[in-house]
């Protein structure tokens, strides 16, 4: 089973006695965590939401909260039990929070998968956050058009993979306070938006940004624009 660990700030969080880079060696090592990016700071994001025949682009996150995500990570678990175990071992669940997500199998048909990477060297600029929007008119998107959205992003470089996300029911929240272990039910923020699934998504900021806009989860959504670092070592 995969999932996936959005690694997110908390302002409540404590000093943590371990870096993420002994973390990461230990559950590679396992075989467990296939991925991580760590992302720039939330100030940098751009919003993206298409409105009838209105494309709205705005600086900063859709949703003005004290958490924000800081990285993802994603790992092949046996159950969920395992994946709260890996998430409980990292710095941030005790420095920020971590929510865990199932991810849900999508077939969308021939030509739609994703571009094989090299861990943690993914070939994309920006890791695209698909939210959902309560106040965005109703909007179902058609599996065929998402298909053919994702077909051309194929074509032209700008896709190169994504995961679709279970419902935020599903989201298990790991935190580590004075030592205790901390498991609740639900997101790493309160809120009625929440993340329905993640894209990379490579080119320019522009070419980022013009892509998303096509997307048809952005008509029911909103899609945040988030850049990976990649010197970080």
């Amino acid at each position: 089973m995969k999932y996936v660990l959005f690694i997110a700030t908390d302002p409540a969080g404590e000093p943590a006695d371990e870096s993420p880079e002994a973390w990461v060696e230990k559950w590679n090592g396992r075989g467990v965590r296939v991925e991580g990016m760590p992302l720039k700071p939330v100030a940098e994001t751009r919003t993206v939401r298409a409105r009838g025949d209105q494309v709205l682009v705005t600086d900063g996150p859709f949703a003005e909260t004290a958490e924000w995500i800081a990285g993802y990570d994603l790992v092949e678990a046996a159950d969920l039990d395992e994946a709260i175990e890996v998430a409980a071992s990292h710095p941030m669940a005790t420095a920020g929070r971590i929510e865990i997500r199932p991810v849900e199998p999508v077939d969308l048909g021939p030509g739609t998968g994703n571009v094989p990477h090299e861990g943690d060297a993914p070939a994309s600029r920006f890791l695209g956050i698909l939210r959902t929007d309560p106040g965005a008119p109703p909007f179902t998107p058609d599996p065929a058009a998402v298909a053919a959205w994702v077909r051309d992003g194929l074509a032209s470089g700008r896709y190169l993979g994504g995961e679709h996300l279970c419902p935020v029911r599903d989201a298990t929240l790991v935190r580590r306070r004075g030592g205790e272990l901390l498991i609740t039910d639900g997101a790493y923020t309160d809120g009625p938006e929440w993340v329905s699934g993640i894209v990379f998504v490579d080119g320019t900021w522009q070419e980022a940004v013009d892509y998303l806009a096509r997307c048809p989860m952005a008509r029911s959504g909103a899609a945040e624009l988030r850049e990976f670092w990649r010197d970080f070592s």
